[in-house]
């Protein structure tokens, strides 16, 4: 990682420990590990005065937590919701990207679906063209090649999303060529963790994110201040200014004092200046001032001058509170002659498109249309679930599964030790589904007695959930406690303020018919032995789809 970009990872750090007022709440899903990509969009959206929290939902749920109306998304109640897929994680491609585009295009639908429900705005980041190329030097000339395939699905995506008013595109290819192959991609971090991409990528993300989500609420430039304080050789920036007021941008001076104007460059300045303000005032005064006079709010103002700009050790984002945010900083370099280009290169006259996409069959965001079913959804992606018994070399891998799964599990995850002593008890899972193998996948322990089996250890890794097999696990282990001649199966959970995907199934949980009918399923909270048991009843709702 550059120093650049530790430095602002740094800075967000030390910005959540502050905990400014947020003006949004940004929702985050992808089909990979998209934590990285928080600091930077965070701290980028904070500096076009636009303070968030960000939420990362749990990785390739990307379908279910859009279509769910009680999850992940219902609790962080996102007013921006990002949405990120990759083919790799699509599985085959199929003849001329077919497959890969179905498994998108049914993302995007749901995202969109999702959006609408919340009354949020859609950021979807389309995906990169793999780098992978089975085919070797002769993809290109392939119609069924990556590129080829690629090509197709991204353009199939635009189609659908480009057009909507209240979806804005992020394209990844873009940040993925800008760093290069050889450094835009992790290979080891994402055998270990999910994570695909190195620190370059998800910083270039977030800044484009950042800066698109700011323009959709009106957070672009429209008001330019030139720092007057030290700024010699300001002739140098005239042809940028120019242009800029050319483009609807109005232009201010701001210093510490008159002795601004004893500089023959700076007096050149007043050809295209709409107003100043030279006197002693805190700068975030001065700029408020300005903001006023010239009919535009705080967040559009951009403060452009020499080296660290505003108060000593506040950087590029100094706040105050007659300013009322961040005003975003434009530092100039040491050379007076690259001034017009470097303000040229900061993208301030960047806008948002008057008249979207219109090349492919897009819908109207009012249109009626047959919105993806989850249980459709979950259907066709042919889960299957396989289970076996854990003996002592496969203890270290359950464990590693159970401590990763905080999203659904029962209890705070058991040391491998304390598995590695019950490992009888112990019944591995493993997954398996139209888009890949996903091998170890989940673990139970069971504490037998002749006539209750109780479920102490449940847990499945993040990208196995809301495909069924949830129930799936249960009725098995109903359907073993009846062959064992017990007829009853407890859960026995405790809150551990991060398994909120198992408390919502747990709570619904008499809802998994037993494949034994002899044997009662219920949930217990085990940290509050007063609740009563849930029994099962009624038809499963979580079973669609799964075969054992």
């Amino acid at each position: 990682m550059s120093g650049v970009l530790f430095t602002r990872r740094t800075r967000w750090q030390a910005l959540t420990r502050q905990r400014p007022a947020p003006a949004l709440r940004v929702a985050l899903l992808a089909s990979y590990t998209v934590d990285p990509l928080v600091p930077y969009l965070g701290l980028d959206l904070h500096e076009r005065g636009l303070p968030a929290t960000l939420t990362v939902g749990p990785f390739q749920q990307v379908v279910q937590q859009c279509l769910t109306t009680d999850g992940f998304l219902a609790d962080v109640r996102p007013d921006v919701l990002v949405v990120a897929q990759r083919l790799e994680e699509a599985g085959d491609p199929g003849a001329a990207g077919d497959a890969w585009a179905a498994e998108l295009l049914a993302g995007a639908e749901a995202a969109v679906t999702a959006a609408r429900r919340h009354g949020a705005l859609l950021v979807y980041v389309l995906p990169a063209v793999p780098a992978a190329r089975p085919g070797g030097p002769a993809d290109a000339m392939r119609a069924d090649g990556v590129a080829a395939s690629a090509t197709v699905v991204r353009q199939r995506l635009r189609d659908r999303l480009a057009g909507d008013p209240w979806v804005l595109l992020v394209d990844a290819d873009e940040a993925v060529r800008a760093v290069g192959d050889e450094r835009a991609y992790h290979p080891v971090l994402f055998r270990l963790a999910k994570v695909p991409y190195t620190e370059e990528v998800f910083a270039r993300l977030g800044a484009t994110a950042a800066t698109l989500v700011a323009l959709w609420f009106g957070a672009g430039c429209r008001a330019l201040v030139v720092d007057g304080d030290g700024l010699t050789g300001a002739a140098h920036l005239l042809p940028a200014l120019r242009e800029l007021r050319a483009a609807g941008v109005r232009v201010a001076l701001r210093a510490t004092g008159d002795g601004c104007w004893s500089d023959g460059d700076a007096v050149d300045l007043l050809s295209v200046l709409d107003g100043w303000v030279t006197d002693a005032r805190p700068i975030d005064e001065q700029l408020a001032e300005i903001a006023a006079e010239l009919g535009v709010v705080p967040a559009q103002v951009v403060l452009v001058g020499l080296g660290q700009l505003g108060p000593a050790g506040e950087g590029p984002a100094a706040e105050g509170p007659a300013f009322g945010g961040p005003a975003r900083r434009v530092p100039l370099g040491a050379e007076p002659a690259a001034w017009s280009d470097e303000l040229r290169a900061a993208g301030l006259t960047d806008r948002l498109p008057e008249q979207r996409w219109s090349g492919g069959p897009v819908r109207s965001a009012d249109a009626p249309h047959a919105e993806l079913s989850l249980d459709d959804f979950v259907a066709g992606l042919d889960v299957q679930v396989d289970y076996f018994p854990v003996v002592a070399d496969d203890v270290a891998e359950v464990a590693e599964v159970v401590a990763r799964a905080h999203d659904f599990a029962l209890t705070s995850a058991p040391p491998a030790a304390a598995l590695a002593e019950r490992a009888a008890d112990l019944l591995a899972i493993r997954v398996r589904d139209r888009l890949g193998d996903y091998g170890t996948s989940g673990l139970v322990a069971l504490d037998r007695t002749a006539d209750r089996w109780t479920v102490d250890v449940f847990s499945l890794s993040c990208p196995v959930l809301g495909k069924g097999v949830e129930a799936a696990v249960l009725r098995e282990v109903t359907r073993r406690a009846g062959e064992a001649g017990a007829g009853e199966v407890v859960v026995a959970w405790t809150d551990t303020g991060r398994n909120g995907t198992a408390r919502r199934f747990l709570s619904e949980v008499d809802g998994v018919v037993p494949a034994d009918v002899r044997v009662r399923l219920h949930a217990t909270r085990a940290d509050a032995g007063d609740e009563p048991p849930r029994t099962a009843a009624a038809p499963a709702e979580h079973t669609t789809g799964v075969r054992r």
